[in-house]
């Protein structure tokens, strides 16, 4: 369960891990209609998915639904701030609405995602995430498909959308299915980004509460990955930890091989794994061998900020 906070706080966090942003106008009172949407739900909020779905017919999830995808669809450029803001931040609360409203909610998302081919991305990723939430298992062949078959570069958002919401609700299945394909990142332009990959596979294996995940610590100081993969990968480790992480970490540090990039990104993430002492002492070390002057000094600044006295 979420903890308990503003409603714009806990808006702002959700969009932030849909990778968007909600604008400081927009916490305006919603207008009638959808307001009514919305207090139907409001009563959904502590039950799990089996719970909340008890409360919803077929034909009113159709009905919400229905208005998600109007929602989501772009608003007029030529409206006011006001409108667009509006827009945005009702589409969102419904949509963290629909997202714990039970089977028939999911079963509705399902099949007008089914049907949504020439709809917008934000149509259709909204579909899907409302679908898997709340009908897992019929929704996985359908994410299942949409990973791992090319149908052009203009399904490629879809795709990744794809990646994260089946690595959110579907964790062992997604670990088995994402992690044969982020160790041949050779075959990454029929598929989704290696990057997406990453992060899926991380979001899952933090669900499973999997520790020293081989697969990122190999992406870490492969080479032939996209650099965008090996950054996400450092990231997921920070968060993910175990000996096998520093070990890969440790490596890409000391590695001139390397992009100045990862190796600041591997340096900030030993700092959140290792003991201080023991953090400020390989840091050292790795500054008295270094022979660019650039990542000399940022060395020098992470001795200074984290390793006074030591």
């Amino acid at each position: 369960m979420r903890p308990h906070s503003s409603p714009t706080g806990a808006l702002r966090r959700s969009l932030q891990a849909r990778g968007l942003r909600l604008s400081a106008r927009s916490g305006r009172a919603l207008p009638h209609a959808l307001g009514s949407i919305l207090l139907a739900f409001a009563g959904l909020g502590g039950c799990d998915a089996s719970s909340a779905g008890a409360g919803l017919s077929a034909i009113e999830a159709r009905q919400s639904v229905d208005r998600l995808v109007s929602l989501c669809r772009p608003v007029d450029a030529t409206t006011t701030s006001d409108v667009q803001d509006r827009n945005f931040l009702e589409r969102t609360q419904l949509l963290d609405s629909l997202r714990k409203a039970g089977r028939e909610a999911g079963l509705a998302a399902l099949a007008v995602f089914g049907q949504s081919g020439k709809e917008p991305l934000d149509v259709q990723w909204a579909l899907l995430e409302v679908a898997a939430y709340n009908a897992p298992v019929e929704s996985r062949p359908v994410l299942e498909k949409l990973i791992t078959t090319y149908d052009g570069e203009e399904g490629t958002g879809v795709r990744t959308q794809a990646v994260r919401i089946f690595a959110e609700t579907m964790p062992q299945p997604a670990v088995e299915l994402i992690e044969p394909m982020i160790r041949d990142p050779l075959a990454r332009q029929t598929r989704p980004p290696q990057e997406a990959l990453v992060r899926g596979f991380a979001t899952a294996a933090k669900q499973l509460g999997l520790k020293d995940p081989r697969v990122l610590c190999d992406v870490v100081v492969d080479l032939r990955q996209a650099p965008e993969a090996r950054y996400a990968a450092v990231t997921s480790l920070a968060e993910l930890g175990g000996e096998r992480a520093i070990k890969a970490l440790r490596e890409v540090l000391v590695e001139g091989a390397s992009d100045g990039n990862i190796r600041r990104k591997a340096a900030q993430s030993l700092l959140k794994l290792m003991p201080s002492k023991e953090f400020c002492a390989l840091i050292n070390e790795v500054a008295q061998h270094e022979s660019d002057a650039v990542f000399v000094n940022f060395l020098a600044d992470m001795l200074d900020k984290n390793c006074a006295g030591q």
